[in-house]
């Protein structure tokens, strides 16, 4: 089976019958009640753990960037990068994960899924860092909130989806809040602009590619992230040969050996994150990571104003307001279709992928 994208994946969900669902909050009468609980449960963890390991990495890496005086984003992300694949290498070669899916990875299967992935991630981590140094924080981050845009338009491209207009809505009202709340100081840049929407669109990818091959090809995260790692830190290390290596000193290696410390808990840090980022995508799907995401910032910032006394302004305010209530609503729909699958009301179609065939390629 194919696709009109030229690309080697099995039947689409939408192009299956359904046979189930990994969504969130599955509440399928087949299962139980207290299977269902558990599934819930187990669901509100992944999703609590990838809130709270976004806001730590980026801590950590700002800690090393700016406190130890580590300047040098790129290679810092190639050190986690290479930390990432070498934790995956061992994990295998003990034997702590399976390691089932060797035989299929051929030349073909790699250039034409895997290849794209650390292509796309590399895009993402070069071409975001890139954008700051035309524009602001606040224009960066109004950029941002049109990342699940992007990425609910390449799911359905791709047929993993196929949106209602209840969901195009709760998606559009999610990303205008969030964009609505970064309005500020407003340093436009075209070139800036396009580094920003070019990082963005290859993470949007970047996330398609990596549903399609942890719920279509039953990949699991670790054999995921051995095979896409090395591609990313590749390209990483090649940017920072060309812009950050001249720079290097002996003190820089003298930084790193006495903050050894601080390096090694951002690059744990790193792979957790990837991981948990690889099990919403593989329990939910990749526009429900960005909805998390975005919603995860708004709480963030409300926080922060009502318990941390931090200055928020009213716009802010406003904008994350919005978008958290864009966000309650699409988890009402998910969870209305759900509960009319379970009652036997047939398949609702509200935008969330079906689970996909698992038949041979």
């Amino acid at each position: 089976a194919g696709s009109s994208h030229g690309l080697d994946y099995p039947p689409s969900p939408g192009m299956v019958k359904r046979r189930g669902s990994d969504d969130a909050f599955d509440t399928k009468g087949t299962k139980g009640k207290k299977g269902s609980r558990m599934e819930t449960a187990q669901m509100l963890f992944y999703l609590t753990a990838f809130s709270l390991s976004g806001p730590l990495l980026i801590m950590s890496n700002k800690h090393v960037l700016s406190d130890v005086g580590f300047a040098f984003p790129l290679s810092l992300s190639f050190l986690t990068l290479t930390f990432s694949w070498a934790v995956c290498w061992v994990a295998i070669r003990l034997g702590v994960v399976d390691f089932k899916h060797k035989d299929m990875v051929d030349r073909k299967f790699y250039v034409t899924n895997i290849l794209p992935i650390g292509a796309l991630s590399a895009g993402t981590i070069v071409l975001g860092m890139a954008s700051y140094l035309f524009l602001t924080v606040s224009f960066v981050q109004m950029l941002k909130a049109f990342t699940p845009v992007m990425t609910l338009a390449f799911m359905t491209s791709f047929g993993l989806t196929r949106p209602t207009r209840q969901i195009i809505g709760c998606v559009t009202i999610i990303c205008l809040g969030t964009a609505f709340a970064g309005l500020g100081e407003l340093n436009f840049s075209l070139l800036g602009m396009g580094c920003m929407l070019t990082a963005q669109m290859c993470e949007a990818l970047k996330l398609v590619f990596t549903q399609l091959m942890l719920k279509n090809f039953k990949f699991n995260v670790v054999e995921t992230l051995y095979y896409v790692t090395p591609i990313s830190a590749a390209w990483v290390l090649l940017f920072a040969i060309i812009v950050e290596f001249r720079h290097f000193d002996k003190t820089t290696w003298d930084m790193f050996i006495t903050n050894k410390g601080a390096f090694l808990f951002s690059s744990v840090m790193a792979i957790s994150t990837n991981a948990i980022n690889a099990v919403v995508i593989q329990h939910t799907n990749a526009l429900m990571l960005k909805l998390v995401a975005t919603a995860r910032n708004g709480v963030l910032v409300l926080f922060n104003a009502a318990v941390m006394g931090e200055v928020v302004t009213g716009i802010q305010f406003c904008g994350y307001s919005v978008s958290l209530v864009g966000f309650l609503f699409y988890n009402a729909l998910v969870r209305r279709s759900n509960n009319k699958s379970s009652s036997g009301g047939g398949s609702s179609n509200t935008g969330k992928p079906s689970e996909p065939a698992s038949g041979k390629q």
